[in-house]
């Protein structure tokens, strides 16, 4: 019995009778209670189908420690906390980033939030193992310089992943941002930012994949070097719901962090 059935019987007046799971079946003859709303059901209240088929969520959340503080291109220990939300229906990814920052040096300490990522992705099918993907974001201006010249910034990006095999994979991507904060006269000249990546992972089993990659961005400031960046990762599945992801960056220019260590815990449902 379909759930789009719920308006009728709302005009009706037939919701008078017991229904705890609003599913269209009175509680004395549900068979399956507490089923969800988005689940069409048989006539005993039993899921048949999900509307939200090829659809799932998760929930990643980790720290890390940096010798750069970025937002400020000042040399620093600087930890981060983030939580990140994704939600995936077949092809279509959309994605929401935050992240808390502590930094300080010798007679200086700065802490608050970065910009908030809120950005929307499409995937192509596989062709001869070649993935293509587009995603298209906003920065939230959730970062205070303290100059009140914060602004949204946009960026675009795209992507690739190359199955060799069952095993191991090349990837990289490209992306662009449009920075919109203002100039702050003999303060910072900002610029648009290009970045790119590319890398190579390996599955050492059904469980654990290992990746290494390069990467290089242009920094959000007129006159600073590019960020230049080589990396190692570890992807764990520890359990059909939870995973973790270890990465180890080291900077090969000096505006990069020499170290950059970071830990991130998931849940997927």
């Amino acid at each position: 019995m379909k759930k789009i059935l719920l308006f009728t019987l709302l005009l009706s007046g037939c919701l008078l009778a017991a229904d705890s799971d609003i599913d269209g079946v009175d509680d004395a003859q549900d068979r399956c209670p507490n089923t969800p709303f988005t689940d069409l059901v048989d006539k005993y209240g039993c899921s048949t189908q999900s509307i939200l088929t090829g659809s799932h969520y998760d929930i990643i959340m980790g720290g890390g420690y940096s010798q750069m503080n970025y937002a400020t291109q000042e040399k620093s220990n600087t930890m981060t906390e983030t939580l990140q939300a994704d939600y995936y229906n077949e092809n279509i990814w959309a994605q929401i980033v935050g992240s808390y920052f502590h930094s300080s040096s010798s007679g200086y300490t700065q802490s608050g939030l970065n910009d908030t990522l809120i950005a929307l992705y499409a995937k192509s099918p596989s062709y001869s193992g070649l993935i293509l993907q587009v995603g298209a974001g906003v920065l939230l201006p959730t970062y205070r310089s303290g100059y009140g010249n914060e602004a949204a910034d946009f960026l675009g990006s795209i992507s690739f992943r190359y199955n060799i095999n069952e095993r191991l994979n090349f990837f990289g991507g490209y992306s662009y941002t449009l920075v919109n904060d203002k100039d702050i006269p003999n303060v910072a000249i900002y610029q648009n930012m290009q970045a790119f990546y590319a890398g190579a992972g390996y599955a050492l089993s059904d469980k654990v994949l290992v990746s290494t990659s390069y990467a290089e961005s242009q920094s959000i400031y007129v006159g600073i070097v590019p960020i230049q960046t080589v990396s190692a990762g570890l992807f764990y599945q520890w359990s059909l719901h939870w995973f973790s992801m270890v990465d180890y960056k080291y900077g090969l220019s000096d505006s990069a962090s020499k170290y950059d260590t970071s830990l991130r815990v998931g849940y997927y449902f």
